[in-house]
């Protein structure tokens, strides 16, 4: 076996050891550099994304309220039931652009599916066929209040989950 550390080329291991540079240098360049480097623009603080969300969110939550609900009418005529119907459709396009099923929380989900299976039971009596048209017009009017109510709810939690906030606590209070 070989003997490195003998001095055959002059230089033993431990010199050329001690020789090599070291991991950082002596003095700190970075004094020097600093000096030359330009001052960082400063941040103006501007943040255009949680304010633009905030504008979106609440533009949703407005849109189910400037609908507005028909009245109930003593005599209701065909308009006033399409009217219903078409706010209908439109709440539940916006229930499906706002539901988010990412999230786990339990409260929400609970309170989601209540407003769900009340829904379902007025689709339920209206597809029965049996009621008049002042009771269709009665069950559309329910069923745009309780879509109103989901696409708040939907909304709310979307605001609260882009806030980083959690929400729990306030679906509890609001629901």
């Amino acid at each position: 076996m070989a003997d490195f550390s003998s001095h055959r080329d002059g230089v033993g291991i431990g010199q050329a050891l001690r020789d090599l540079p070291l991991e950082a240098p002596i003095q700190s360049i970075w004094p020097t550099l600093a000096l030359h480097l330009q001052p960082a623009p400063k941040k103006t603080g501007r943040r255009y994304l949680p304010f633009a969300l905030a504008a979106g969110l609440a533009l949703l939550v407005m849109i189910p309220m400037s609908l507005n609900s028909p009245t109930l009418l003593e005599h209701p005529d065909e308009t006033a039931l399409q009217s219903a119907m078409q706010q209908s459709s439109q709440l539940e396009n916006i229930l499906v652009a706002t539901r988010n099923s990412t999230t786990g929380n339990a409260s929400a989900e609970v309170i989601s599916l209540a407003l769900e299976d009340r829904i379902h039971a007025i689709d339920a009596q209206l597809a029965a066929g049996t009621l008049n048209a002042s009771q269709q017009l009665g069950l559309w009017q329910r069923r745009v209040s309780l879509l109103q109510e989901a696409t708040g709810l939907y909304s709310a939690q979307r605001f609260q989950q882009a806030e980083g906030r959690p929400y729990e606590i306030a679906l509890v209070e609001s629901y």
